[in-house]
């Protein structure tokens, strides 16, 4: 019995640490209401560091809270790439709500298409902060996908979307993939220009 209290006080305490750690955020992009939606939880004290580094030409520390909340929303802006069928799909008004341990931040997407088959996020969000994780999720109705972006995958996720799951998508493989393609259409173009010379040159040999 003290062995699984032990156990459930542990774990209790490592969600803490987690939850405070200042290089950690968390971002869900889900529809609500019809509407697409990112909603960012974010520790203010990675921010602060991170925003600091990023504004080195202002002092953040004295300027009014209006201004401070435009500039944050302002940098997230700049640091979300988000790809829906190779069309790049803008984030609308935004709502922030400052803390001093946490941040929530919610941006609309109204122009995420109803119909899609891939999607490519990359968020590059405190990128200044070494240690920075961001855990970014995903989810549709039954369908759920979860991703922790840092730098050892670029800050990037990709992931296919069919009728009853998300499937994530290696980066480097699609990468590869279109180097493939890109060989065969040179090939393939190649050759059709040699075919296409060869049989001009017969006829001229012929008339």
């Amino acid at each position: 019995m003290q062995k699984k209290i032990f156990i459930i006080a542990l774990t209790l305490i490592s969600i803490s640490v987690s939850a405070h750690n200042p290089n950690t955020a968390s971002v869900v992009i889900n529809p609500i209401n019809g509407v697409w939606v990112a909603q960012f939880t974010i520790s203010q004290e990675g921010a602060n560091y991170a925003l600091n580094s990023y504004y080195a030409d202002k002092d953040l520390n004295s300027i009014e809270v209006a201004e401070y909340k435009e500039l944050y929303i302002d940098y997230l802006r700049k640091k979300i790439s988000l790809i829906v069928d190779d069309t790049k799909v803008s984030l609308s008004s935004a709502g922030i709500k400052l803390g001093n341990h946490q941040t929530d931040i919610k941006f609309l997407i109204p122009d995420f298409p109803k119909n899609y088959n891939t999607i490519k996020l990359n968020l590059p969000m405190f990128e200044e902060n070494e240690q920075q994780n961001t855990v970014v999720k995903f989810l549709e109705d039954n369908k759920s996908i979860r991703k922790v972006l840092n730098q050892s995958n670029k800050f990037e996720m990709i992931f296919k979307n069919n009728t009853t799951e998300f499937i994530s998508v290696n980066a480097k493989k699609m990468e590869f993939n279109k180097i493939i393609y890109g060989i065969i259409a040179f090939l393939l173009i190649t050759a059709g220009v040699y075919f296409y010379r060869t049989r001009n040159k017969t006829v001229a040999n012929n008339v």
